[in-house]
């Protein structure tokens, strides 16, 4: 790995602290033969591509940092030089593996946060021109900055940390990682007719002219070529009708689907315990939408007995072979436990690295033909109209038993 730092100031001593603390490497990656099955888009496998990592590392602070007293290391991921740390060990971890299939990149790493005076130190550099793949910024004002300029010198570039659509207006050169809530209602519409398709519907909400927009969504992607009738959704605002509004609606011979949407844990913790309650009475399944993973205080036990299905953005299954490589990997190699960041990190790196060098630097003509397993999240990409790449696919969960089933959708 080729290493640069957008620091000048002290930059050489700062860098060799951090580095002599959480394992900086520059390790020169090396190559053979890598796979492609993207008809449209032959590459020679011999290319070094160059990627830049613009990620906040606060090289300015390190040296104060590491000697304050009575640093408790449980919390040293909570200061600012170290909190996206792990980002950057996953996309490295994420490099190595691929460079076992063949890969030959030169990944630049510089130390850019919320301060555009960095970005633009950075961008002024010559070889940024000539990268293949941005990774980040990670806040919004450098981001749109750099997003700017990779748009003028068509470079791809990555954002893995924010949901807003708004990124990915009039630039097809963005990818936007997290699914926004937007992409959801399809999502459901699927999941209802794959698994709901003779339930009553009945959808709450705790205010059905705060969200009309959404309900509407989420109702007709659900109705959408329903021939039958039978998946005719009923709204029902808990504000006025309370319980009572399911017991209106609701069938006794027909099993019944509770969809709730609520963007604060209010109206899930009281309608959750009603119909719990009620299940000798009618038989109830639930979806919670559009994120409880949010919520905090939600009894697991009614999610349980519901067998509630959730959306999640991100969800990393320890069962999985693939989750528990990853995890001996990460601590043998930083003596550390992955958490969120270093997911983020090791999926973005995965995936566009392999895209990379399956598909060479236009890969985003064969973006969803780029077949990896990632830890958090598959990735399922859709082009806004003259925009960019939106990832749309959640991760869709049941609760069975005190397991959570994760299920498929792209």
């Amino acid at each position: 790995m080729h290493l640069r730092s957008s620091i000048t100031r002290n930059s050489i001593s700062l860098f060799l602290a951090f580095s002599f603390f959480f394992g900086l490497s520059t390790v020169a990656r090396s190559s053979s033969k890598g796979d492609d099955d993207c008809l449209a888009s032959k590459k020679n496998r011999d290319e070094v591509y160059h990627v830049a990592l613009l990620i906040p590392l606060y090289l300015e602070q390190v040296a104060d940092t590491l000697w304050v007293d009575n640093l408790d290391p449980a919390r040293i991921g909570e200061m600012q030089p170290f909190r996206f740390i792990q980002f950057y060990h996953g996309f490295m971890m994420a490099a190595d593996s691929l460079k076992q299939k063949g890969l030959k990149v030169e990944i630049s790493v510089y130390d850019v946060d919320q301060t555009q005076s960095k970005l633009k130190e950075v961008l002024m550099k010559p070889e940024m021109k000539e990268t293949d793949l941005i990774v980040g910024p990670f806040f919004k004002n450098c981001f749109s900055l750099a997003a700017e300029f990779a748009k003028e010198n068509k470079i791809p570039i990555i954002n893995p940390l924010s949901s807003r659509s708004d990124i990915l207006d009039d630039n097809p050169y963005v990818f936007k990682l997290l699914p926004s809530v937007e992409s959801q209602p399809e999502i459901v519409g699927e999941l209802v007719r794959r698994e709901f398709n003779d339930h009553k519907i009945i959808m709450y909400v705790a205010n059905q002219m705060q969200s009309a927009e959404m309900i509407g969504k989420y109702k007709e992607a659900i109705e959408r070529d329903d021939e039958t009738g039978k998946r005719k959704v009923t709204i029902v605002d808990y504000a006025s009708d309370s319980i009572q509004g399911f017991r209106n609606f609701a069938s006794r011979t027909r099993p019944n689907l509770v969809i709730i949407y609520a963007e604060n844990e209010v109206l899930p913790a009281v309608l959750l315990s009603k119909l719990t309650a009620m299940k000798d009475e009618y038989q109830v399944s639930v979806i919670g939408l559009p994120e409880f993973e949010k919520f905090t205080n939600i009894e697991s036990l009614y999610l349980i007995a519901l067998k509630a299905h959730v959306f999640m953005a991100s969800y990393m299954d320890a069962s999985s072979e693939e989750v528990k490589g990853f995890i001996r990997s990460y601590r043998a190699k930083y003596f550390d436990e992955p958490q969120y960041y270093a997911q983020s990190g090791f999926d973005a790196g995965y995936f566009f690295l392999d895209a990379l060098m399956s598909y060479g630097s236009d890969f985003e003509r064969c973006i969803n033909m780029v077949n990896v397993q990632l830890i958090q999240n598959q990735y399922h990409f859709v082009q806004k109209s003259g925009g960019g790449y939106d990832n749309v696919n959640w991760n869709v969960l049941q609760y069975f038993d005190y397991f959570l089933l994760k299920k498929s959708f792209y």
